[in-house]
């Protein structure tokens, strides 16, 4: 069956459509057409150039779960309403045989209709001005309703196609090969631009990852508590997650899941753990320290912020995105991937995000306040130290990671 999508919707313009999806809308069901009237479901002969060799690859957008080519081998759904994009795309180095996939939610009266498409066609790529063109082909649609289970598929007629664009302006990509990499460029809409960053699948060791994952990784080492699977480093004679607790209970940011699930001091006696895994003691953070090579001062419990040597080893523990200041210094050399997420409290908004690591240990001081591992990143120093934070009416939440001897 051939199904046509009104134009309105099926182009897709990121931001316009995005700002009506919260909208009823009974135009967006599809209709059968008469074959005889319309042209063919596939666009022949539209341009295609090869791409720069970083650019190929399956890249998803960084805030999605995960990539939407699995959604679509699995026959299920990942999207939701509002303006948060849904997107994966597929390129090869030729430029041919590219796909597209993107997922929109809309309601029409009492139905919650959530639209899956996958597109096939070409790319076409320009250096000046730089950009990244993606032409439609041909295409599939799939329509998930609450009014019935698993979903409807048709294929998208030709006049549809013709009329989609994706269009990538200053499109960079890295290329790393022990790190996550990503491209970042500004989506154009055909009367906006907005800044987009997509996550490559594979090829790499993830840097900055999105957080604790819900299965398995495909390659290295893990722990799995709770119902996620979290990554693990050895760093000298200590097994390190490498993300932070994500599980159930504090405070979380959807739009920072690499932040993890901010806690309470008093909710982590409530996180079950493996057999030898724990919070991390004061004396394990030290041990992780001293790790790197970086001096550390027993009486001041702290290393040397003014140091450009100890700056330097102290950015091997530190994530190498997410940090205010582009100093160099933050490469994760070690693993240990310290995201700067700063805390959070139930009333405020406190300051630190970006340049902040807080991190719990499993300790309290001489006086009972919890006991923090920090990495404070200022204008001129960088250093890595430890303090307390007091309970008081509106108490701090913190993240909090996980160790064991090896």
């Amino acid at each position: 069956m051939k199904t046509v999508l009104k134009p309105l919707f099926f182009l897709l313009a990121p931001l316009t459509f995005l700002a009506s999806s919260c909208k009823d809308d009974p135009a967006i069901e599809p209709t059968p057409e008469d074959p005889t009237t319309e042209a063919p479901i596939e666009v022949p002969n539209t341009p295609v150039t090869p791409i720069p060799e970083e650019m190929a690859g399956t890249w998803y957008a960084d805030l999605n779960e995960g990539p939407l080519t699995s959604n679509w081998e699995q026959g299920t759904f990942q999207g939701e309403q509002g303006f948060k994009e849904f997107r994966t795309m597929v390129f090869a180095a030729d430029g041919k045989n590219a796909v597209e996939y993107t997922t929109e939610v809309m309601n029409s009266g009492d139905e919650v209709k959530r639209y899956f498409y996958k597109l096939t066609g070409t790319l076409e790529y320009k250096t000046n001005p730089r950009s990244l063109r993606f032409h439609a082909q041909s295409g599939k649609m799939r329509v998930f309703s609450n009014k019935y289970s698993g979903y409807k598929e048709s294929s998208i007629i030709a006049k549809d196609l013709k009329s989609y664009f994706s269009l990538l302006v200053d499109p960079e990509a890295t290329s790393f090969t022990s790190a996550t990499n990503y491209l970042d460029a500004k989506r154009n809409d055909g009367g906006n631009q907005y800044s987009v960053r997509y996550r490559k699948v594979g090829g790499g060791t993830p840097s900055n990852p999105g957080g604790a994952l819900s299965q398995p990784p495909a390659t290295g080492t893990y722990v799995k508590i709770g119902n996620l699977y979290y990554p693990t480093v050895t760093i000298g004679d200590l097994e390190w997650t490498t993300v932070n607790y994500a599980g159930p209970g504090g405070i979380k940011d959807s739009d920072k899941p690499e932040y993890g699930t901010f806690l309470k001091f008093a909710d982590l006696p409530n996180i079950q753990v493996p057999a030898g895994w724990r919070i991390p003691t004061k004396q394990d953070y030290v041990k992780l320290i001293k790790s790197q090579g970086i001096p550390y001062d027993e009486y001041l419990e702290s290393t040397d912020g003014e140091d450009l040597q100890s700056k330097r080893l102290l950015g091997q523990l530190m994530a190498s995105t997410g940090w205010l200041k582009q100093d160099g210094y933050a490469n994760n050399k070690s693993g240990f991937n310290a995201v700067p997420a700063n805390l959070r409290v139930l009333s405020g908004n406190p300051h630190g995000e970006g340049s902040n690591c807080l991190l719990w240990t499993s300790e309290r001081q001489a006086d009972d306040t919890p006991l923090a591992f920090k990495i404070i990143q200022l204008p001129s120093d960088t250093y890595a130290r430890f303090g307390g934070y007091p309970v008081g009416y509106n108490p701090p939440h913190l993240p909090v990671r996980f160790v064991k001897n090896k």
